[in-house]
Order: C-alpha cells, then sequence, then structure tokens
C-alpha cells in the first residue's frame, strides 16, 4: 500500500518511462496546433517582410511605424485570429480528453500498453470524460467568478484607504486562493475521470461526488502528491526562462537553440501531464484496492 509521496512518485515516474512512447503522438499533435496558430499571421509577417529590407532591422530594434502600417493593411487577417484560437483551444481540448481516456486506460492495465489498446481506451472513455469536461467548466467559472468578486471586494475595501501594503498582501492571497481552487477543480477532475474509467462507470454524477469523499479523506497524499508534480512543472518553467533570458537575439541562428530549449520545455510539460495522470492513477487503485484474508489451513 501507497504510503508517501515519494512511493506514488516513483511508480508513476515508471508508468509514464513505461508508455513514453505516446509521448512522440502528444508532440506531434501540439506542433499541428502551433501550426494551424501561427499560420494566419505567419502569412501576413511573410507578406510585409519576405521581401522587406525592415526585416534585417527589426532583429535588434522594434519599428513602430512598420507596426502600425502592418496593423492597418492586415487588420481583417488579424481581426480572425481571435476566432481562430478559440476554435483550436475548443478542438485541443477535446482531443486532449481523448488521449486522457486513453492514458488512463493504459496506466490502468499495464499489461495492455499497446497502441491499439491506448485509442480503445480513447474511444471507450471519451464520451464518459467530456461529461465530466463540461462539469469541470462550470467549475472553472466559479472559480474566477469568485476571483473577480474578491477583486471587486478589495477594490471598495481599499478605495479610500493609502494602505498599499494591505492592498497588495490581499490581492497577492486572491490570486493564491484563484490557484488553489483551479488545482482543486482539476484534481476533481482527473479523479472523477479515473474513478469512472477504472470503475467502468457511467453515472457523472454519482463518480464525481464519490471522488470528493475519496479526495476528502486521502487529502494528504492526493493534495501533496499533486502540488509536488506541479511544482516540478514550475521548476522546469523557471530553468526555461533563465537560460532562455541569457540566449542573444543576434546572429539569427541563435533563434535556432532558442527553438530547441522551447522544444524540451513542451516535452518536460507533456511529461509532467502524463506523470499527474500516472500519479492519480497509481494512488486511486492503490487506495481502492480490496484487501484480501489469506486463510491458513
Amino acid at each position: 500500500m501507497i504510503k508517501s509521496i515519494k512511493q506514488a512518485m516513483i511508480l508513476g515516474i515508471r508508468a509514464v518511462f513505461h508508455n513514453f512512447k505516446f509521448m512522440t503522438l502528444f508532440w506531434v499533435f501540439n506542433a499541428a496546433s502551433s501550426v494551424v496558430l501561427s499560420i494566419t499571421l505567419f502569412s501576413a509577417l511573410y507578406d510585409s517582410l519576405g521581401r522587406s529590407l525592415i526585416s534585417d532591422t527589426l532583429t535588434s530594434t522594434f519599428d513602430y511605424f512598420w507596426f502600425l502600417q502592418f496593423r492597418f493593411i492586415y487588420e481583417l487577417q488579424l481581426g480572425q485570429i481571435p476566432w481562430i484560437i478559440c476554435s483550436v483551444v475548443v478542438i485541443y481540448v477535446t482531443i486532449q480528453t481523448f488521449f486522457l481516456g486513453g492514458l488512463i486506460a493504459v496506466f490502468h492495465q499495464p499489461a495492455k500498453n499497446h497502441t491499439v489498446d491506448f485509442f480503445y481506451g480513447g474511444v471507450k472513455y471519451f464520451y464518459r470524460f467530456l461529461k465530466v469536461m463540461l462539469v469541470s467548466v462550470i467549475f472553472y467559472a466559479i472559480a474566477f467568478k469568485i476571483n473577480d468578486l474578491t477583486g471587486d471586494a478589495i477594490t471598495w475595501l481599499f478605495k479610500n484607504s493609502e494602505n498599499e501594503m494591505g492592498d497588495f498582501i490581499l490581492r497577492s492571497l486572491r490570486y493564491v486562493l484563484l490557484i488553489f481552487l483551479i488545482g482543486v477543480v482539476t484534481m476533481l477532475s482527473d479523479y472523477s475521470k479515473i474513478s469512472l474509467a477504472v470503475k467502468d462507470r457511467t453515472n457523472i454524477l454519482r463518480e464525481i461526488y464519490s471522488s470528493i469523499i475519496f479526495i476528502k479523506d486521502n487529502f494528504y497524499i492526493v493534495f501533496f502528491t499533486f502540488l509536488f508534480v506541479a511544482c516540478l512543472g514550475a521548476l522546469g518553467v523557471i530553468i526555461y526562462n533563465v537560460f532562455e533570458m541569457s540566449i542573444p537575439r543576434t546572429p539569427f541562428y541563435m533563434l535556432i537553440i532558442s527553438f530547441i530549449l522551447q522544444q524540451m520545455l513542451i516535452i518536460f510539460r507533456l511529461f509532467i501531464r502524463m506523470l499527474f495522470c500516472s500519479t492519480a492513477v497509481v494512488i486511486y487503485k492503490d487506495l481502492n484496492a480490496d484487501f484480501v484474508k489469506a486463510e491458513v489451513q
């Protein structure tokens, strides 16, 4: 039985590396999504700078006159970008829900971790997970609404005060609360999906309630394992930013190093997402396992 965060992490990391082959699929899908998002802006920039001498100067300084002209000429294309982003985000989240079903399937049954098993799990659990995702969106909206209301309350509280330190502390706590609520909703969403897959149930609301009880009863190991994995992800982002800021922007071939670092960060983020899933499956299966009493004859 899992008794420590360390043990959960070791088992989770083993499960991730045992199924590391799926990382290529996730990376290709992320790259395709990035291409779709950037193709409109790239085509506009290439049309404006592809045969222009301004492109040489923009690597070292920013030309505001060119920027204003660019915005005016390509106003129609730039106006379509928000809609493209929204469409891609919806498709991205939907397909990620499909992928999560495959991941949980192979983490639940390590012996069946072939590609066909991954896609079978994605198809089998997709509709159930999609309903959980829609419920999660409601909880995320509530969390952000609470954040807005607390912001309005802080503004009202200090509108006639010059206590800047108090205002700063309360607003900082407000964002800490928002992060905490987002983390709780994410944990609840993940464990609800895992409960549906491991128990092979279809009643969404019942499994959400069951997951709330499970998280409450095992809050220490569930929350702090989740927090530890999240801190690993944040540490990776910090290390990337430190190295990325040290890379000069000129000459242009230094951008290749920056691109490689960005891809390493993307792969690391995918690893963290898989680790979230694997540790949650390990913890849920272990703490819900039936005790078998040996009969001595």
